[in-house]
């Protein structure tokens, strides 16, 4: 019986969503203080995010349009005090340099898979559809995409970034 369920304990991790190891991996923050590690789902049209940010406060990264005008943000991180994690989806105008905040999503596609603070890193794993159909989320395509990314050393959602940046990444 104990054969069986090791066995089983792999497929039920697939068949979850639960990703152990994300193979893709970039360094956003050239001072190495927020990394995102990623994989595409093969056959299910799904991804998973990872951000992992030397803070204790709340992290974001934002999936960018390619002429650069629009942004989907995903937003979270994870509440010492409360002991969990916390995502929003949200979406705002892009303008580089400019500190707007961006405005909740009717449509929460994002789905919360973990969440974790170990002294310096929070860690936030996510998933999404690479295209959600909603008109506020930007689909993940192939090819190089504009990305935003910041972090603050708060959970208030609506205190000022530590750190913030933009890069260029290729998913798939």
């Amino acid at each position: 019986m104990m054969k069986v369920l090791i066995a089983l304990i792999p497929l039920l991790a697939f068949c979850s969503g639960q990703l152990t190891n994300l193979t893709n991996s970039q360094e956003l923050d050239p001072a190495g203080n927020f990394r995102l590690n990623w994989e595409v789902i093969t056959g299910t049209g799904d991804i998973v995010l990872e951000i992992v940010a030397k803070t204790a406060g709340w992290v974001s990264l934002e999936i960018v349009t390619d002429d650069g005008k629009y942004a989907d943000v995903i937003f979270g991180g994870y509440n010492d005090e409360l002991s969990t994690g916390y995502i929003e989806d949200w979406s705002l105008e892009w303008t580089p340099g400019a500190h707007l905040l961006p405005i909740p999503d009717a449509s929460n596609d994002i789905v919360l898979q973990s969440a974790s603070y170990s002294d310096p890193n929070t860690i936030l794993r996510v998933k999404r559809s690479l295209n959600t159909g909603d008109y506020w989320d930007v689909p993940i395509h192939a090819g190089q995409m504009p990305m935003g990314w910041s972090y603050s050393a708060s959970d208030a959602y609506d205190s000022v970034h530590a750190a913030a940046g933009f890069v260029y990444i290729t998913f798939y």
